[in-house]
């Protein structure tokens, strides 16, 4: 315990000084703990676990009979300080149930049952968020698989069906070490267009040393091995790693010289071994605090990755700085675990989208399984709330084409398989999580990871331990969810297929994080065409720079930001309301009022008042699938009694259109689409199409794109319904 007792005294010191009343007497008792009395004893005893997740075990159990009233239960660190902790506890019947405090330290303690002036040793454990006595040189490779795994990996390899999915992955994974890993340009510190980030250059880092990590690992051969380490002194010797300017960098490259350290480290150099940690010291840790601010206290995926690359990079050296690497794993999962309970729950949506959920998510559960596997504990953070769900929302946010409902920074790609469920897989044992996955992997013969994923080496961490031949499709027509962005997702068959419908709607505001002006946006796909569609983002630094030079910043968020100028990020380019050419309010949440799931209708209502409250009284948005039919969307308005809404109403499609006098055509891929609208008071409707071109210098063209809609004036103090029905013409 001698490394033990030198990483502690003085935090655990002063942390005790601040007990509560979980600690009600704190004292040096040396000689009272190096040979406590027996002379009674407690029958019945169970024998403690070695390691305690403080997090995940707020009380423990101490069974055993022969408990007396008055029976005092200590706590007593072994290590030089020997204080002493007085718990709180209850009978049971069966022995006490003890009620850890929240500030006990991280440390090996001896459990006592006190008696007068006797002391009985119930056992000894060690109680703290991470067991930091595993986290020896010693014990590498430790992050995701240790030894054994890679050797359990490669026994299932050698004898695995060449066309099964767990030796497909492993290919894929080797062509991707040998094409991109094994790149021969340069490494360099690079910073891109907008002079802010060398991200680029940090994620091809991430993909050449971690894939070929694996390749070693697996198959022996050294070219593997000399190629990684040789990126891996390119790297640390880079100028910094940007931490100033955008930390995200940082984040990339500690997981990249993180792992790549841990899974080679027995046959690295010393001097790369050097290299590496003083590189992890002084361009990761020692930059944490400095600027730590653009991550610690942010709601988002920055959140998620920057801690996760100081969490991964202080596992990886941990014992040749244990106070610094512990106080940067103690500091991230604070901060990350406030994070990880805003983006989650309640119920598993991700605010900022679909594509920001791979980022953040894969980032987090490349930390959380490096803590359980270096050291025994993910610290509680996959037990919050919404988390295990997560990866399900995932699943019905692919629609019937292969896009993803791609609301906020999301462009609108077609999903592929994606990593973080196969973690979830496991993690929770639901294996058909991996439904969309598994029917990916199993229609393709190669190339499915065709964005060449720079983690692409995580999924065999998990692939060996799911059962595929247990995954079945979902039972349920419909998911929705609340938190941050809420939403309603709707499959009518699961097929993907032409006879499948696809149908997501969202609410939520604008001022937060990558979101745009789009509450009360829908896609739609039906008949094998999208009809409803998200255009997307656009690039972020040619944005950046051109709104800086207009004095303002793409990532502010409020009312008069510029960063709402930007076409693709305002609400006249999304499938959704505008009343009297007003710019949604970036403050009003628009919340799900009802879910709509019969047989005969699925989607939901959003209460849209928020959003459009300076326009109009009230706004409520209902978007469902008729009969497994028609789409409807019925949009109830309540105009102020100080103005009249000029209602503008738009669908973003990909459908060529044909405006007629009561309808709009839409055609796409051979099939049609008629879109018709009707206001129960009679009020007139003006069908028509709405241009798509750049508003400004800086928007993106958008070819191929069309805005379609109608327009139509409520009088002030007038309620006003408006049903618009998409049905097929073929």
């Amino acid at each position: 315990m001698n490394a033990i007792k030198s990483i502690f005294p003085q935090r655990l010191v002063k942390s005790l000084l601040t007990a509560g009343m979980f600690c009600m007497g704190i004292s040096a008792c040396a000689d009272d703990t190096a040979a406590p009395e027996k002379s009674f004893s407690i029958a019945d005893i169970a024998e403690l676990e070695r390691f305690y997740d403080s997090y995940a075990n707020k009380r423990i159990e101490l069974p055993g009979s022969g408990y007396e009233s008055g029976d005092i239960v200590q706590f007593i660190d072994t290590g030089i300080s020997h204080n002493t902790y007085t718990m709180q506890y209850e009978p049971t019947g069966d022995g006490l149930l003890v009620t850890l405090p929240d500030n006990l330290a991280s440390s090996e303690y001896g459990i006592y049952i006190v008696r007068g002036g006797m002391k009985f040793l119930y056992g000894k454990s060690y109680f703290g968020r991470f067991d930091s006595r595993r986290l020896t040189a010693g014990n590498h490779p430790r992050l995701l698989m240790d030894s054994s795994d890679f050797e359990t990996l490669k026994a299932q390899l050698a004898v695995a069906d060449p066309t099964s999915l767990l030796a497909r992955m492993h290919t894929e994974c080797m062509v991707v070490a040998d094409a991109w890993g094994m790149s021969d340009s340069e490494l360099a510190f690079e910073l891109d267009a907008s002079g802010k980030r060398i991200l680029t250059v940090a994620r091809e880092a991430l993909q050449r040393i971690f894939t070929c990590a694996y390749a070693y690992r697996i198959t022996g051969d050294t070219k593997y091995l000399e190629h990684a380490e040789r990126d891996i002194n390119t790297v640390c010797d880079f100028e910094s790693w940007n931490a100033k300017r955008h930390f995200l960098d940082v984040a990339e490259l500690s997981v990249a010289v993180g792992l790549g350290y841990d899974w080679l480290y027995a046959d690295l150099k010393p001097e790369t071994r050097a290299n590496a940690e003083r590189a992890l010291r002084e361009y990761a840790f020692d930059t944490a605090e400095p600027y730590g601010s653009s991550f610690y206290n942010k709601v988002s995926n920055w959140n998620q990755v920057c801690n996760a690359g100081l969490v991964c990079g202080a596992l990886a050296v941990y014992e040749t700085c244990p106070e610094t690497a512990e106080a940067i794993i103690e500091k991230s999962l604070e901060s990350n675990r406030t994070a990880v309970e805003a983006l989650y729950a309640p119920h598993g949506n991700y605010p900022e989208g679909y594509g920001y959920w791979e980022y953040g998510t894969v980032f987090e559960v490349l930390m959380l399984t490096a803590l359980e596997t270096a050291a025994g504990s993910d610290a509680g953070i996959s037990a919050t709330a919404g988390f295990d769900r997560t990866a399900e929302w995932l699943l019905y946010m692919v629609g019937t084409k292969h896009q993803g409902f791609n609301y906020a920074d999301t462009p609108p790609f077609s999903a592929s398989v994606d990593i973080p469920s196969w973690y979830f897989a496991d993690r929770f044992k639901k294996p058909s999580i991996l439904y969309f996955n598994k029917r990916n992997l199993d229609a393709l013969t190669t190339d499915y990871y065709n964005w060449n994923h720079r983690l692409l080496p995580m999924i065999m961490v998990f692939a060996g331990r799911v059962d595929l031949n247990s995954v079945t499709s979902p039972t349920q027509k419909v998911w929705a969810g609340e938190g941050v962005t809420p939403v309603v997702l709707v499959h009518t068959d699961w097929t993907w297929s032409d006879t499948d419908k696809y149908l997501g709607i969202k609410g939520g505001k604008a001022r937060s994080s990558h979101a745009h002006m789009d509450a009360g946006s829908f896609v739609y796909d039906a008949y094998g065409v999208r009809w409803s569609m998200d255009i997307g983002r656009q690039d972020y630094a040619t944005l950046e720079v051109a709104l800086k030079a207009l004095g303002g910043n793409l990532w502010t968020y409020t009312q008069a930001s510029l960063r709402w100028e930007v076409s693709r990020l305002n609400n006249f380019f999304h499938s959704t309301l505008t009343v009297n050419d007003a710019k949604h309010r970036v403050e009003g949440f628009a919340t799900l009022e009802q879910t709509i799931n019969t047989a005969t209708e699925q989607g939901g209502t959003f209460d849209l008042s928020p959003v459009l409250e300076d326009q109009v009284a009230s706004a409520m948005r209902t978007v469902k699938i008729v009969n497994d039919k028609d789409l409807k969307v019925i949009d109830a308005i309540r105009t102020r009694t100080d103005r009249s809404a000029k209602i503008r109403w738009t669908m973003v499609t990909p459908a060529a259109p044909a405006v007629e006098n009561d309808r709009i055509v839409l055609t796409s891929n051979g099939k049609t689409m008629y879109l018709t609208a009707a206001e129960e008071g009679g009020t007139q409707i003006v069908y028509k199409t709405f241009s798509t071109d750049p508003v400004h210098s800086y928007d993106d063209p958008n070819p191929g794109i069309y805005l379609v809609g109608f327009e139509a004036t409520v009088p002030a103090d007038k309620w006003a319904t408006f049903t618009t029905t998409l049905s097929p013409g073929n």
